[in-house]
């Protein structure tokens, strides 16, 4: 996004410049050969960072690490010849035999043809619905996905088999139930594992197969030194991949608080490695007062090492409900986000959705086949159901909260507008303004940005009850904007934690003196 084309949200590029003096120590550091890693703030020049770091290392052999193709790519083009930018995958792809990577190409079992392969037969459990358990068939065909979920568990793990703890059971099913089904399911999970890495049969299987079976083989990655980007959101997987590397030095760069993804096994790197470590305080990205938003979310999290803006930067923290401008509206949810383009289309306005609208599609055109009686089994928050009723008593649920708003906004407006509206979202270059969920806008930026009005907290007489997860998403929303960040929803929480943070450091002024007159 350019400063006079907002609307098309890009990844931080930063310009070329002289290295500043925390830029400068981390490349101290790297000279040095050993592993260590760079706590980097939102918007500090990472990327720039470590090509500084290369830079400063002609003779030594490199290689990035990200996590998907079109970063990786992209880093190619800013780093010099000796440094190779891959993913995982693609490494794990270029040292496992073909046999397996063939398979790839093949047909999947879907949980029907497994359980039909498997003979599995349906079983009685326990669920708890509200504060009461009934009874709950639990069909061949969940088992099927059962087992093939664990599979996918196991494969993001350092683990070296699998293991019946690999089958995470849904959490309203009761404790003793949830035992029986992984004792009972194991030896199928087990055979599930060793059918994908065995190239002679015939069903097809995931990326995360092969790069599980690389991992295995204990690889050696022939390189001086690796760059991991993004460190905070590595799996088990591949944090023990980079640990088990003796001749190369690892540098693991990113933000702690930025860490978004443990719903999905991410492990958080910046905060668990007993590494020596660096900084980047000084972001590029906006001014002094966005910066003080974002640290009155740092300091809530235990930071005590503040975020400095940019002198040159004249941002704005804008307080009123609806802003003039806006590039980018930030939500929480994708309901939330689907709210604010049905409202956005009818108001003839040109709207781009950088929310997983893909994710939507399946789930509305599931919520449609279950109004209509037929079961689904290829949406994980919809395959427990056999009616839309039981969705309906299991959002009044505190397992439900998070798919009750999608369900409200299917009963509210019904599946086939939603569709529409899905289907008439604009591209990012035409669009108006984007709207994003704050997952989604990890890594981009816009000048102007309005955060939504549906994330998690509550004002209480003794302050703010907030969870962690929620402080790092308002983090990571709050610095995607550079010119004008609205807040106008968030400022009684705002208001409520810089309260409660000037008393702390008041009691700790005070508990500061009484040490010194003891003294």
């Amino acid at each position: 996004m350019s400063a006079q084309n907002p609307e098309q949200p890009h990844a931080n590029n930063a310009q070329e410049f002289a290295a500043t003096k925390e830029q400068s120590l981390a490349i101290d550091h790297a000279r040095l050969g050993e592993s260590f890693k760079i706590m980097a703030y939102a918007g500090t020049g990472k990327t720039t960072t470590l090509k500084l770091i290369s830079d400063a290392m002609p003779r030594r052999k490199g290689m990035y690490l990200a996590f998907n193709k079109v970063i990786a790519n992209q880093a190619q083009q800013k780093f010099h010849a000796g440094v190779d930018c891959r993913t995982f995958h693609s490494m794990a792809y270029r040292n496992v035999e073909r046999g397996i990577t063939d398979k790839l190409r093949l047909p999947r079992l879907s949980p029907i043809k497994l359980a039909a392969d498997y003979q599995l037969e349906p079983i009685v459990i326990r669920r708890l619905l509200g504060n009461n358990y009934e009874n709950f068939t639990l069909t061949a065909s969940r088992q099927a996905s059962l087992i093939s979920n664990a599979v996918s568990q196991f494969c993001s793990t350092n683990a070296q088999y699998p293991a019946p703890r690999h089958i995470v059971t849904p959490e309203w099913m009761h404790e003793d139930d949830a035992t029986a089904i992984q004792q009972h399911l194991y030896r199928h999970v087990e055979r599930r594992w060793l059918d994908s890495i065995n190239p002679q049969h015939n069903a097809g299987i995931g990326h995360d197969i092969y790069l599980k079976r690389w991992a295995l083989s204990s690889p050696t990655i022939h390189t001086d030194y690796i760059l991991f980007d993004e460190a905070q959101d590595a799996d088990p997987l591949m944090l023990g991949i980079l640990l088990k590397q003796k001749n190369a030095q690892v540098i693991y760069v990113g933000d702690a608080h930025q860490q978004i993804y443990a719903w999905r096994g991410a492990v958080n790197a910046m905060q668990q490695l007993p590494l020596p470590s660096s900084r980047l305080t000084q972001s590029f990205r906006f001014g002094e007062s966005i910066a003080d938003v974002a640290n009155v979310f740092l300091t809530q999290l235990g930071e005590t090492v503040p975020l400095h803006g940019r002198d040159d930067l004249k941002s704005v923290v804008n307080t009123q409900p609806f802003p003039k401008k806006r590039n980018a509206i930030l939500c929480r949810t994708n309901a939330r986000a689907m709210e604010l383009l049905l409202s956005g289309l009818v108001q003839g306005n040109k709207v781009a959705l950088q929310a997983d609208h893909e994710r939507l599609a399946r789930f509305v055109d599931a919520a449609n086949a279950l109004r209509q009686g037929r079961r689904v089994f290829d949406v994980p928050e919809l395959s427990w159901f056999n009616s839309w009723h039981e969705v309906h008593e299991y959002c009044e649920t505190n397992d439900g909260s998070d798919i009750k708003p999608l369900v409200r906004l299917i009963d509210e407006h019904g599946t086939e507008p939603l569709k529409r509206a899905l289907a008439k979202i604009t591209p990012f270059a035409q669009a108006d303004y984007v709207i994003s969920t704050a997952h989604k806008a990890k890594g981009l930026e816009w000048h102007h940005v309005q955060i939504e009005d549906d994330y998690n907290f509550k004002i209480q007489k003794d302050g703010a009850k907030i969870s962690v997860e929620e402080l790092r998403l308002l983090y990571v929303a709050c610095t995607r904007a550079q010119s004008s960040l609205s807040v106008h929803y968030l400022m009684p929480l705002l208001d409520a934690l810089r309260k409660e943070q000037a008393a702390q450091a008041n009691i700790g002024e005070k508990g500061s003196d009484k040490k010194i007159v003891a003294f």
